[in-house]
């Protein structure tokens, strides 16, 4: 209660001293949304409660939201208090800016959390052009937008870099405390470089104490062609040591690096994430963050290609107090094109087990994946495409998806005693469909396959105003429930493969 009246005191007091438009990337969404109508409460896990009001990531597909952090049912903003000046100092201009991400949740209370504030210092030398310039950047609470990879769902080295071991565990809003950092970098025309730096606080486990970690990242891009660009990014961070050795007394430090890669061909202009931009309300520039698509007519083109590879130092379960390198790899590719009022678009994406749990770290927290295990990697793909009717204003849309989820099969120890359960028996099969989310196959079972179709319509009510529907099916051999079996024993048993379910939400955004 005390959180509540402190949020709504933050924000009378903000918004007091605040112009309206300094509650930027404002999201409002009603839904009315099933997940899956052909079954009923406590039949799947998780349970589906029923049709109602309100929609949440069960309610989405593997290939939705490739670049985001957000589900697209949030109803959330961004308060930037901004400010730009030029300097007393010739070449040199300072800006700021205070950003509060606020988040309201399904229980109703408001999670206020920084969404990246930051103080910058530009210096722009004689002769350079407008948009050329070298910048500091300090982040003073979070660096979390200061990551290393391009699309979100392989990016990495954020705010998680540092791991959930931080003495505190989650903050009150259930993101990884956040990690302050800084950023110099040099733009120029046709190139960019940059180095930074990141602290974080994790609890070290001889002493009981926290201690100081740091991460350095660096990278650059350049443009071959005026609509080719390649770009590499790189990063090193420690990430303390591992606890359950520490409890014992051993020091087995965690180290992580790795490097990202893209390379991108283009006819216009390719923005980064949303979720990677630093939220700046500029009055002399005209930033619309979700102005209506736009059809200039003819054809245009965006395709990247992006890799990375990383490694982290991990419990190594064959040698007692020993370390070994785990290896961790992403492939994304992204084609999206454009003629006329049509839209077509293929997303593939390939990860390991071992990056989508690379911020835990490892599947097993701190250690790596024992010799007998057999590791499979997430792999899927999508293509879609949508049509804009300019005189009704609306947009109907079809995707389909093909996904292998990532996997990790014991070996047959052929143990459990003298009179073992069939449970017990045979070989067992973990799949992962993000980080921290296994499902446990039956005994003997192998992951299968993953189908999903779904068709959209957005009709446009007003430049900010949409109403926005999704009817999706998919075949999902992979899900399982547990239920008690003769013996009494709780046993994995697969759940009805098929699922039906809708979204319509009414949606302002702005």
């Amino acid at each position: 209660m005390k959180l509540v009246i402190r949020c709504v005191a933050f924000l009378a007091i903000v918004s007091s001293a605040a112009f309206a438009g300094d509650f930027i990337d404002t999201r409002v969404a009603f839904a009315v949304a099933n997940s899956n109508v052909f079954v009923k409460p406590g039949e799947t896990s998780p349970s589906e409660p029923g049709t109602g009001f309100g929609a949440a990531r069960q309610n989405t597909q593997f290939y939705d939201n490739f670049n985001t952090r957000f589900t697209g049912f949030e109803t959330l903003s961004n308060i930037s208090l901004y400010k730009k000046s030029p300097s007393f100092f010739e070449g040199f201009e300072a800006e700021a800016a205070l950003n509060v991400g606020v988040l309201t949740n399904p229980s109703g209370a408001i999670s206020l959390f920084d969404n990246a504030s930051f103080v910058k210092l530009n210096y722009r030398p004689a002769g350079w052009g407008s948009k050329e310039e070298i910048a500091l950047t300090g982040f003073p609470v979070s660096a979390d937008r200061f990551r290393l990879g391009y699309a979100w769902k392989t990016s990495w080295g954020g705010d998680s870099a540092f791991t959930y071991n931080q003495g505190g565990g989650l903050s009150s809003t259930g993101r990884p405390v956040a990690v302050p950092g800084a950023k110099l970098q040099i733009t120029r025309e046709r190139w960019y470089a940059f180095v930074g730096a990141k602290t974080g606080l994790l609890l070290n486990g001889l002493l009981n104490v926290q201690e100081r970690q740091y991460g350095v990242l660096f990278g650059g891009g350049v443009d071959l062609l005026p609509n080719l660009r390649v770009e590499a990014n790189g990063g090193y961070f420690t990430r303390g040591v591992i606890p359950s050795l520490a409890y014992l007394g051993v020091r087995a430090p965690v180290n992580a690096l790795g490097g990202s890669v893209q390379v991108s061909l283009f006819s216009d202009t390719i923005l980064p994430s949303l979720d990677l931009r630093l939220y700046k309300n500029d009055p002399d520039v005209a930033t619309k963050f979700f102005t209506p698509e736009r059809y200039p007519g003819g054809l245009s083109y965006q395709l990247t290609l992006e890799g990375s590879y990383l490694g982290q130092t991990l419990a190594n379960p064959e040698r007692f107090a020993a370390t070994r390198m785990q290896p961790a790899g992403a492939i994304a590719l992204q084609a999206r094109f454009k003629y006329d009022f049509w839209r077509f678009y293929g997303i593939g994406l390939m990860r390991t087990l071992s990056f989508i749990q690379f911020d835990v770290p490892g599947v097993i927290p701190y250690t790596d994946f024992s010799d007998g295990e057999t590791v499979t990697p997430e792999l899927w793909f999508a293509i879609g495409g949508d049509r804009f009717l300019p005189e009704q204003h609306l947009t109907l849309g079809l995707i389909v998806g093909l996904q292998s989820t990532a996997s990790r099969t014991s070996p047959d120890l052929g143990g459990g005693g003298n009179n073992p359960p069939p449970g017990l028996l045979g070989t067992r099969t973990q799949v992962f469909r993000n980080v921290n989310d296994p499902s446990t196959l039956p005994v003997g079972d192998s992951p299968v396959p993953i189908f999903s179709v779904k068709g959209t319509f957005k009709l446009d009510i007003s430049d900010y105003f949409a109403a926005l529907g999704e009817v999706f099916y998919n075949y999902d051999n992979n899900r399982v429930t547990f239920r008690d079996s003769i013996d009494f024993i709780s046993q994995p048993v697969f759940q009805q493969p098929n699922q039906l379910g809708f979204n319509l939400v009414m949606q302002a955004r702005f």
